[in-house]
């Protein structure tokens, strides 16, 4: 195969090379203009071809490497959703029982729910009269104050008297 495209290759630039020089022939015949065709020059088209091919080799070198990297990182991933497969199906179950579970507490949390606002009502009933009876009782206290205000300066008087 690679002699079979190496003698290709060679026939091609034979031909290039010698159509080249048949139209340098006619250039002259026509226009009477010299236009050299010679060994050096089929030696710089053997050098450009050389120089393509080898750009060409290595581009597609450089995309099979990505095409076959590219397919490692695809199988490897498939592997990975294979394994995760696997185990969301063994979790399944443990899924399922956790999900009635957080079912069933969210019931008993609406439930336990209802139950603190009704105490919270009847503790808000408390606080009210508590505050009430407070309210009354800083007012007894600052009356008794006001009144030993009064008797501390009249005991002492008297204390005085005696």
């Amino acid at each position: 195969m690679e002699s079979e495209i190496r003698n290709n290759c060679v026939e091609m630039c034979k031909h290039f090379h010698t159509s080249v020089s048949n139209i340098s022939k006619r250039y002259y015949v026509e226009l009477k203009r010299h236009s050299y065709v010679t060994p050096t020059s089929y030696l710089e088209l053997i050098t450009c071809f050389k120089s393509l091919y080898d750009m060409k080799i290595e581009k597609i070198t450089t995309q099979r490497d990505r095409y076959e990297v590219g397919l490692e990182k695809l199988d490897f991933a498939a592997g990975q959703v294979g394994l995760m497969q696997d185990e969301l199906h063994v979790l399944q179950p443990q899924l399922i029982d956790t999900s009635e579970k957080t079912e069933k507490l969210m019931i008993k949390i609406e439930q336990d729910t209802v139950v603190v606002e009704a105490k919270k009502e009847i503790v808000g009933a408390d606080e009210a009269l508590a505050n009430e009876a407070a309210a009354a009782a800083q007012a007894i206290k600052d009356d008794c104050e006001s009144d030993l205000g009064e008797a501390i300066p009249a005991l002492d008087s008297a204390l005085q008297a005696l």
